[in-house]
C-alpha cells in the first residue's frame, strides 16, 4: 500500500500581499501556480502508483475561504494525476474560520460553514460520508479492501472560547468510534487515523511546553489499540515538525504516530518543507499484526528544489518500526563475524532487510552500538543499510 502525505500547505492566494510570505504555495483561485506545479511534477516523476493521498490539514492560511478553495483545488489537481489513488484530507485549525480573514467575516457565524458547502465537496465526494463527518466530527471509511481509514476533525470546537489554541476529541466521540470498531467482524491489515492535531504532547518539537495537542487524545489512543482490530498508523500535522514515534501503549504493538512536517509553509521556526511516501507491506503487516513498511522523505531547498531528504531526523529512506532491536542485530552480526573476517554483499541481506524497517532514531542507536563494540561499518545512509562491516582493526 503506497501513501503520499502532504500537510500544512498554508496556501496563499497570489495577490494576497499581506500574507504572501507565509507560504511557498501561491495559487490562483483555480489552484494553479508555478511552485505548486513544480511540486506536482516532482511527485509525478517519482513514478509511484499511490493508493492514498493524504493531507493532514491546514490547507488554508488564517481561515481564508479563498486560500482554502485554492488549496483544495490544487489537491484535486494533484489527485487527478493518480487515478487509482483516493484523496483524503483532514480539516485543520487554519481551515476553520475561528480566526477568519476580515473579508470573510460574513461566514463567521459558523467556523465550519465554508468547509461544509464548498465545491468540490469536502472532505469526501460522498454525501453520506460528509453528512456523518460534519454531524459527528468523524467518519470511518471502510471501502478499501486492505484498510480502515478513520478521519477525525480535531478542530471541531474551534470558534468557542479559546478552543483555537488546541485540538480536541470529545469523550462521547471516542465512545462512538469504539462502538463502530466493535462492529467490525474481520480485521484488515491496517487501520489508519488521519487528523490534524497530535494525539500526545510534542514538547521536543520546539523545546517548549506543548498545550496544542488533542485534548482527549490519550483516551483515543488507548481505545483504538484496545479495540484489537489490527495495527494502527496515525497521520497528523499541525506542529510543522516531522518525526515518527510510537504511541503510549499497554501492549507490545503500539500505534505508529507519523508527524508530518509542512509541505510549503514559511513560518517562524519553520523546519524544512517536506512530503512523504509510505510503502506498507500489507502481507507482513497482517501476518505480524504490526506496521511493517518503509518511507521516503522528500525535501525542498531554496535554489535546489525538491530532492530526497538529507535530514537525519527524517532521512531519505527509513522504516516504520522493527520488531528486532539494535542489540539483536549486533548479536547476529557478531555471530556471522565469528566465521568470516568481514561481511559484505549477500552476507548482509537479512540484516539489511531488518535495518530498513528501523525507525530513524532506532538506526541512529544501532550505529552508536557498533562504535561501542569496535565494529566499523560502511553505511549507506540513503537507504539505511550496511555495505560492509568488520572489526575496526581488521
Amino acid at each position: 500500500m503506497k501513501i503520499l502525505i502532504l500537510s500544512d500547505l498554508h496556501t496563499v492566494i497570489a495577490d494576497d500581499y499581506n500574507n504572501i510570505n507565509n507560504s511557498r504555495l501561491l495559487l490562483d483561485s483555480l489552484g494553479n501556480g508555478e511552485w505548486g506545479q513544480g511540486l506536482i511534477d516532482y511527485i509525478s516523476n517519482l513514478n509511484i502508483n499511490f493508493d492514498l493521498i493524504v493531507c493532514c490539514g491546514d490547507i488554508a492560511n488564517k481561515g481564508s475561504k479563498d486560500s482554502f478553495m485554492a488549496g483544495w483545488n490544487f489537491l484535486n489537481i494533484l489527485s487527478s494525476k493518480f487515478p487509482t489513488a483516493k484523496l483524503i484530507c483532514a480539516p485543520g485549525n487554519h481551515d476553520h474560520q475561528s480566526r477568519p480573514d476580515p473579508k470573510d467575516i460574513q461566514y463567521g457565524f459558523s467556523p465550519k460553514h465554508q468547509l461544509q458547502f464548498c465545491k468540490p465537496q469536502f472532505p469526501f465526494a460522498c454525501h453520506d460520508k460528509n453528512t456523518h463527518f460534519w454531524a459527528w466530527n468523524w467518519v470511518m471509511d471502510e471501502s478499501c479492501p486492505h484498510s480502515n481509514v478513520l478521519l477525525l476533525n480535531t478542530s471541531a470546537y474551534h470558534g468557542f472560547s479559546d478552543e483555537f489554541r488546541h485540538g480536541r476529541i470529545a469523550n462521547e466521540t471516542v465512545e462512538q468510534i469504539k462502538t463502530q470498531l466493535d462492529k467490525i467482524e474481520t480485521n484488515k491489515a491496517i487501520n489508519i487515523l488521519i487528523c490534524h492535531h497530535h494525539p500526545q504532547r510534542m514538547e521536543h518539537a520546539h523545546d517548549d511546553y506543548d498545550g496544542q495537542q488533542m485534548v482527549g487524545g490519550q483516551k483515543l489512543l488507548r481505545t483504538l489499540q484496545n479495540a484489537d482490530k489490527g495495527p494502527w498508523l496515525i497521520l497528523h500535522g499541525h506542529k510543522h515538525y516531522a518525526c515518527i514515534s510510537t504511541a503510549a501503549s499497554e501492549g507490545q504493538t503500539p500505534a505508529i504516530v507519523f508527524s508530518a512536517g509542512s509541505a510549503s509553509a514559511k513560518y517562524e521556526n519553520q523546519i524544512d518543507n517536506q512530503i512523504y511516501s509510505l510503502d506498507i507491506n500489507l502481507d507482513e503487516t497482517a501476518d505480524e499484526e504490526r506496521i511493517v513498511g518503509t518511507f521516503e522523505t522528500h525535501q525542498y531547498t531554496v535554489g535546489g528544489g525538491w530532492s530526497p531528504s538529507n535530514s537525519t531526523t527524517m532521512p531519505a529512506k527509513s522504516g516504520l518500526g522493527s520488531k528486532t532491536s539494535a542489540q539483536d542485530i549486533i548479536k547476529k552480526i557478531t555471530k556471522k563475524l565469528s566465521a568470516e573476517p568481514f561481511l559484505e554483499g549477500s552476507d548482509l541481506n537479512d540484516i539489511n532487510t531488518e535495518l530498513s524497517y528501523f525507525l530513524p532514531q532506532e538506526f541512529i542507536r544501532f550505529k552508536s552500538r557498533l562504535k561501542k563494540i569496535a565494529l566499523h561499518a560502511e553505511i549507506n545512509e540513503s537507504n539505511q543499510s550496511i555495505t560492509e562491516i568488520g572489526p575496526i582493526n581488521a
